[in-house]
């Protein structure tokens, strides 16, 4: 019999994503990080700073000189007292194990931004687009800049982002010949034709999809259709430039081509990757906690 997902499972498991994500997963098992956050009310900000105050704590010569080893890096620190919580000091007790397995990381570049991000609350993240070819789809996340990974909500493989060279949809052009700024369907490195003068141009950017949200009352947002002077455009406009190609997924249906015009790369899992799903907004295809819950979902099944 299946455990029943509930509102406060999904705000917990949000917040042991977003506690490990700030240490890049670092001496924080998640079964400890659910236990810091049931006792902590889910505020992992306030968690991750308790932990860094604890790391920056002045060690006694002796703790130093572990510290200092490289072959003590690894060590595990009290792994049988953080694991069992159970008593008046588990709360000490998880934080200070923490910080004990922070403090024997090697002071790299890369540890060092991990620390300073941390202390300012920080989770670098970048908008990126993914795209499964099994599925013929494509999304849009706010994902950690660290790990450029998303699961397809269909068959839930899991991908890597989009080169952003090859990113595609709603792309941002500007004419160099008469200047016109204008908005279409294209793709990174493919060129498409000024609607004005004709002149061949590439895109400057390609937007982030953005989730729509209907206001109260308006209804569904009325869209302009698509048109352009590409050769084949399903809704072509006059005079055409020969040789150019449209990126709609209507015109790309009426040549019998999948929608999705460069896939992803498969991720493959090494076990130390937090959940992608950490931020929320407007580029999300749903809530996140929607997609947290399918998460959820999924893990209980396999139970």
């Amino acid at each position: 019999m299946h455990q029943e997902i509930t509102e406060e499972n999904v705000e917990l498991e949000k917040s042991v994503r977003r506690l490990r994500e700030k240490f890049h997963t670092k001496g924080i098992p998640i079964t400890t990080a659910v236990s810091l956050m049931r006792r902590y009310n889910n505020d992992y900000d306030l968690v991750s700073q308790e932990i860094l105050r604890l790391k920056d704590l002045e060690d006694d010569a002796e703790d130093a000189e572990v510290a200092n080893n490289p072959e003590n890096w690894n060590a595990p620190v009290n792994n049988e007292e953080i694991s069992n919580p159970g008593s008046e000091d588990d709360d000490d007790r998880d934080l200070q194990g923490i910080a004990d397995r922070l403090k024997r990381l090697p002071l790299t570049q890369e540890n060092l931004q991990m620390f300073d991000l941390a202390m300012r609350g920080e989770i670098p993240c970048d908008q990126r687009q993914f795209a499964c070819l099994t599925c013929d789809r494509d999304w849009w996340r706010e994902v950690p800049e660290r790990k450029l990974i998303s699961r397809c909500r269909r068959c839930k493989a899991t991908f890597q982002a989009v080169p952003k060279d090859q990113e595609w949809g709603l792309a941002k052009y500007n004419c160099p010949h008469c200047d016109h700024s204008f908005k279409g369907f294209g793709q990174m490195g493919l060129p498409a034709p000024c609607y004005r003068c004709r002149s061949i141009v590439l895109p400057i950017r390609i937007i982030p999809r953005k989730r729509l949200l209907r206001r109260p009352g308006t209804g569904s947002e009325r869209r302009r259709e698509h048109s352009c002077c590409a050769e084949d455009c399903y809704n072509r406009q006059e005079p055409h430039v020969p040789g150019t190609h449209c990126v709609h997924p209507r015109t790309r249906a009426a040549r019998g081509l999948p929608k999705v015009l460069q896939p992803s790369l498969s991720h493959e899992s090494t076990g130390s990757t937090v959940a992608s799903c950490v931020s929320q907004g407007s580029l999300m295809e749903c809530d996140v906690d929607k997609i947290i819950l399918e998460d959820l979902n999924e893990e209980n099944e396999d139970l």
